[in-house]
């Protein structure tokens, strides 16, 4: 079965290419890669709509060809609006922003929940962007100009589907040093760690007492024990007062998992039900099924 998250031996494989030709698309910037803990990472999703715009622009239409960047910035808007994964969605429309607000030497750095829904790779569903960014002048120009309305400390623009706010100015020195950087269609999109994001949620779980950002920091654990850096973990939890926390997390939430964790863990459950893996699964995934039409 095809993982919704995929390394490059597993891209390769995937697309019928060489893990070669794989990284030399990842350095020509010409296919959509996300870096977590410093392993390129390809979403499934990305991926397939990559290889239905490759298909399209094999057929090109008089009037189709681009006219400098005004244009090219017309057809992203245009490809934020056609797309129907909210997470792909939100990535294309940061990437646009990120390139625009770059030209005054300012990064934007996705934070709070579309950083969890980005590291769950879906599986944490939110309404907006959170960004920090420190001119917000430079960001209400930007937005205004792509007919965002504003409410509040809110933008919002219902023909995208985009609601975004910052909240915050910036990140600090060690924050920074950690971003995450994803392209996508030729786009650069900064996140923040892994590790800053689970002290994100873990902050909320302790000091507000929110059990359901205490169980989706024990998530982002989980799928991505193996890029954090443990010992900057435990030193930003001390400093927050969460260590005691982090180290008697809540179980993670059961429904709405990320299908390559899910996937993981049907495989770990089979096994330990000594069946054959096929029959196993199989049944996994009805009791899966079966909790997430409950929970509807």
């Amino acid at each position: 079965m095809t993982k919704e998250i995929m390394d490059v031996k597993e891209i390769a494989k995937y697309l019928g290419f060489g893990e070669k030709k794989i990284y030399q698309l990842v350095e020509r910037g010409e296919i959509p890669v996300s870096k977590i803990g410093g392993q390129y990472r390809f979403l499934k999703n990305s991926i397939d709509q990559w290889l239905i715009e490759k298909v399209k622009a094999t057929k090109p239409r008089p009037g189709t060809q681009e006219r400098g960047k005004p244009r090219r910035t017309k057809q992203l808007l245009a490809r934020v609006k056609e797309t129907k994964d909210p997470l792909e969605r939100r990535l294309i429309f940061m990437g646009l922003l990120t390139r625009e607000t770059e030209k005054e030497g300012i990064r934007p750095v996705v934070v709070g929940g579309n950083a969890v829904q980005f590291y769950t790779f879906g599986g944490y569903a939110t309404d907006d962007i959170d960004i920090a960014f420190s001119d917000h002048h430079l960001l209400n120009k930007i937005l205004r100009g792509w007919n965002f309305t504003q409410e509040g400390r809110h933008w919002y623009n219902q023909e995208l589907d985009i609601a975004i706010e910052s909240p915050t100015s910036g990140l600090s020195g060690e924050e920074l040093e950690r971003i995450t950087t994803v392209e996508i269609y030729g786009l650069t999109i900064y996140i923040v760690g892994i590790e800053d994001i689970i002290i994100d949620r873990l902050n909320a779980y302790v000091h507000w007492e929110s059990i359901d950002d205490g169980r989706w920091a024990k998530e982002l654990i989980q799928i991505h024990k193996k890029e954090i850096d443990w010992k900057y973990l435990e030193k930003r939890a001390k400093e927050e007062r969460t260590w005691e926390a982090l180290k008697k997390l809540p179980p993670p939430p059961e429904a709405d998992e990320p299908p390559a964790e899910g996937e993981a863990r049907l495989r770990r459950l089979a096994q330990k039900a000594d069946q054959p893996p096929a029959e196993g699964e199989a049944r996994l995934r009805r009791l899966a099924e079966r909790g997430k039409r409950k929970k509807g």
